[in-house]
């Protein structure tokens, strides 16, 4: 092949290819960087400066070497150092199991970023000569042809006009609509490919904590199952809300629908209209996630380390590295769902912006190029700042005990995420368009679900404080002589190790 063909079939490849060569290496970079930020957004909590001497010089390369830049060559040092440590391995590891299990996590994150929409619809008009063959062919022969070549990019085609070659053969140029999606899969089930393909990487956590050999690890990967088990059905709920609402399955018709406004400047972003179901669907993906509160399947202070106790080198970073991916791709999600995805608000009403969107029945469609690459900006820098409130709230919030993260999701978020469905599906029987077609959430309808919410969770509240109370733990007890006023420790454990009930010591119990 010469370098002419090569560049010629280089050029004539998919959008999808590009999209999806791009996507990846902006993940992968993210997640590079998220552990940087991370660290900063933990020094900022703990007022203190964080990493901020490795350049991207690494203190070797002339002229950069004294430049700290921020600490911005840190990431890269990491990843150095974990390709150079010892990749160790116990000898009683499941030698095949213990590998595979980080790559089962890292390539479950990696592929559910396939539905994510980035940036609407690229539509673009080309001229196509269709020459009416000799033999009488018909024209919806020859548009049929086109449109198999086209493949799925294909969208409409008018006839623009006649000529007649020098040879004297008729020729018709036809105007050629192609449609392209910016992302690099078009499914119609969008929303339930994502929660399918992040509920595998569970497999990941367990596969690791079986194959170490380890009891911790073992555990961790228990409590990886419990956790998955219990928040797959909050969060499935949740998302089920929006799904009703819209009547579709598909990322990128869900946020095409938010693109509009209520009462002319309110933009009809979900969560205006479901706040619900945007704090349960946040709390989820915390727990699907892993991260603080909920890290209990990689609790330090109990269980050494968790799952990967026995992991280091690369092993281990892949384990990292899938963490922060999969919070690139759940606050994605979010986004999408909940915060209008790419849309930028109020910007479609400037006359030249408007122009460059020829479809007014669908937002997402643009003729430019440049707006398409500006939206998946805008919808990156909204995924950093979901992200930053995961960073925010690990640094923050003290981690639940195991019974109280179960205790969370099956006597709180799946009632509550339950009575919010069934409010959700009575405001849309009232609302639903025919049959068939897309809903598009009006003001009225709008303010009828933010109604519901808040007579969900007044109710939800009200009935709480009518059903019996949970089982009390850790109950403490009055001691006498201690300079506490209720000593620390569980009811019948006083100081010293002895054990005294109340009746040994005469007080009453005061529960904690």
């Amino acid at each position: 092949m010469t370098v002419d063909k090569a560049i010629a079939w280089v050029l004539d490849l998919p959008a999808w290819v590009w999209i999806t060569i791009i996507a990846h290496f902006l993940v992968l970079g993210t997640v590079a960087y998220l552990i940087l930020l991370e660290r900063k957004v933990a020094s900022w909590v703990q007022d203190r400066i964080g990493p901020n001497r490795v350049g991207l010089g690494f203190g070797i390369i002339p002229g950069l070497k004294d430049m700290h830049m921020f600490g911005l060559g840190q990431p890269l040092a990491d990843g150095l150092k974990f390709i150079v440590k010892e990749d160790y391995a116990a000898k009683s590891v499941d030698k095949v199991l213990f590998t595979l299990a980080p790559f089962v996590m890292i390539i479950v994150i990696i592929i559910s970023i396939a539905v994510l929409p980035m940036g609407g619809i690229r539509q673009l008009t080309k001229q196509v000569d269709i020459t009416l063959p000799a033999q009488g062919a018909s024209q919806q022969q020859a548009l049929a042809q086109l449109r198999k070549d086209a493949d799925k990019d294909y969208y409409a085609a008018a006839p623009a006009r006649d000529y007649v070659a020098p040879d004297g053969t008729a020729h018709q140029v036809w105007d050629v609509t192609y449609r392209y999606h910016f992302q690099i899969a078009d499914l119609n089930i969008g929303v339930l490919y994502v929660l399918a393909i992040l509920s595998l990487s569970v497999y990941g956590v367990v596969i690791g904590g079986w194959a170490s050999n380890n009891k911790y690890s073992f555990l961790g990967g228990l409590r990886a199952t419990a956790n998955m088990i219990s928040y797959e059905i909050p969060l499935g709920l949740a998302v089920l809300c929006i799904v009703l609402m819209f009547g579709t399955l598909n990322l990128e018709t869900i946020v095409d629908q938010q693109a509009h406004y209520w009462a002319g400047f309110i933009p009809a972003w979900n969560v205006f209209s479901q706040p619900l179901a945007f704090v349960m669907f946040l709390i989820c993906i915390h727990a699907e996630a892993n991260r603080a509160p909920f890290d209990m399947a990689e609790a330090e202070q109990e269980l050494v380390g968790g799952y990967h106790t026995e992991y280091s080198s690369m092993r281990f970073a892949l384990f990292f590295l899938a963490e922060y991916a999969g919070m690139v791709t759940t606050s994605a999600v979010c986004v999408a769902l909940f915060f209008g995805g790419w849309q930028i608000p109020w910007v479609d009403k400037i006359p030249f912006i408007a122009h460059l969107m020829p479809d007014a029945n669908h937002p997402s469609v643009t003729t430019s190029l440049i707006v398409c690459i500006v939206r998946a900006l805008v919808m990156f820098g909204k995924t950093i700042i979901v992200i930053f409130v995961f960073m925010w709230v690990r640094w923050s919030l003290p981690r639940f005990r195991f019974d109280q993260l179960m205790m969370l999701a099956w006597r709180a978020l799946i009632p509550l995420s339950l009575a919010l469905m069934v409010m959700t599906a009575i405001v849309v029987y009232f609302w639903a368009p025919e049959p068939g077609t897309v809903m598009l959430i009006n003001g009225w309808a709008a303010l009828a679900l933010l109604v519901g919410n808040a007579v969900v969770l007044v109710l939800s509240m009200g009935i709480s404080m009518i059903l019996p109370a949970a089982p009390l733990t850790n109950r403490k007890a009055y001691v006498p002589g201690s300079r506490y006023r209720r000593t620390p420790l569980p009811l019948g454990i006083v100081s010293g190790g002895s054990l005294a009930g109340p009746r040994a010591t005469g007080s009453p119990v005061v529960a904690g």
